[in-house]
């Protein structure tokens, strides 16, 4: 069977099995009307479908964005223009909706954004490390910037949920390169649809392990919190030293003038968070824990590079070896000097590398 019969093989036997769940019944009617439910109380109509954009791909000189302000109202009005900005496409599916971002022309590249982020998050952090002559994708996972948080949502059905938009855009084939809690569903879609993806990279990943035995702290405290916008704006311009741990910069670590204008805009990049709170509690409380569940890594059969750096405070640098080393054949690639979480310095080889992958996988393909 040639590589073209197996893509439509498998994209009937997705329909055929959509057909089957979708089947009416009650609990099926249920979900639904839940779903429908919660996507009109919580966001906005969608606008008529684009199959593309035209915006330019992030550059490493382009991707920090002008600094929020001091006051609450400015920064949210600021906030929420850069959201309109990214001129997001929306994908309508049977659980909901997807937003995403399609930019650039070439072989495509899945980009996959952690906790609190969405697709501004995934160019602004991972865009830069595409080399020129790709075309990225920068979906908004479940919860994030108007993508529809299905009931019952999983790491699993976010990952269906990509291979969906894979379809919508006739592509076959993507390399993926996922950050932190993205890391998760960027995993599931390797696992459940390894003929779909050409190349793995996981940048900081949320790693299986103890760390996810207590979460981080009682869901009623994070909704309160992770929902206000007026409480988060106090943590972010008071504790102005305590946040930036929380995002992983090390307690030690002496930052430089660049280093300090990063974490500034991904401090800034968490607004507005109402539009952020519910995919980052399900990230929280379900997404991350849930790579403890049995996940079958020994069925990644892409190329595959983990990078993480040694004095990670928030995703333990052990969690993303034991991670490596459970994935057949993946290359683990260790920042010795640091930078936490964030791989805060300069790392220009990180770059190289993934270029480096990137190209192998493209000549394999041609």
């Amino acid at each position: 069977m040639s590589g073209a019969e197996e893509f439509r093989a498998a994209k009937e036997s997705r329909a055929d099995l959509a057909r089957r769940v979708n089947r009416p019944g009650l609990g099926d009617s249920v979900t639904r009307m839940v779903n429908a439910a919660v996507y009109r109380a919580t966001h906005l109509p969608v606008r008529a479908e684009k199959t593309t954009t035209t915006h330019p791909t992030p550059t490493a000189e382009g991707t920090v964005p002008t600094p929020l302000g001091p006051s609450l109202g400015n920064a949210l009005r600021t906030a929420g223009a850069r959201i309109v900005a990214l001129k997001q496409n929306a994908l309508r599916t049977p659980d909901g909706v997807v937003r995403y971002v399609d930019t650039g022309a070439g072989p495509p590249v899945l980009l996959v954004h952690g906790i609190f982020g969405g697709a501004d998050a995934a160019l602004r952090q991972l865009a830069p490390l595409v080399p020129d002559g790709y075309r990225i994708l920068a979906p908004s996972r479940f919860g994030y910037l108007g993508s529809t948080l299905p009931a019952g949502a999983s790491p699993a059905s976010q990952a269906d949920a990509f291979a969906a938009l894979l379809d919508r855009l006739d592509i076959e084939k993507t390399a993926v390169i996922a950050a932190s809690a993205g890391s998760t569903s960027a995993l599931q879609l390797a696992i459940r649809y390894p003929e779909r993806v050409s190349a793995l990279v996981l940048v900081s990943p949320n790693g299986p392990g103890c760390q996810h035995d207590r979460p981080p702290m009682p869901r009623v405290l994070a909704s309160a919190l992770w929902g206000s916008e007026r409480l988060m704006w106090l943590a972010r311009r008071r504790f102005t030293t305590r946040v930036p741990r929380m995002m992983g910069v090390p307690e030690d670590k002496r930052l430089s003038e660049a280093d300090r204008v990063r974490v500034d805009a991904e401090l800034d990049g968490i607004f507005p968070v109402t539009e952020r709170v519910q995919g980052a509690l399900f990230d929280a409380f379900v997404s991350n824990p849930d790579i403890n569940d049995g996940y079958e890594f020994g069925r990644v059969s892409a190329p595959t590079l983990v990078v993480h750096a040694r004095d990670d405070a928030l995703a333990p640098c052990w969690a993303a070896i034991a991670l490596a080393q459970s994935i057949p054949g993946a290359r683990l690639h260790v920042l010795e000097d640091g930078g936490g979480h964030l791989m805060l310095g300069e790392h220009p080889e990180v770059a190289v590398e993934i270029g480096a992958l990137l190209r192998f996988t493209r000549s394999a393909q041609d």
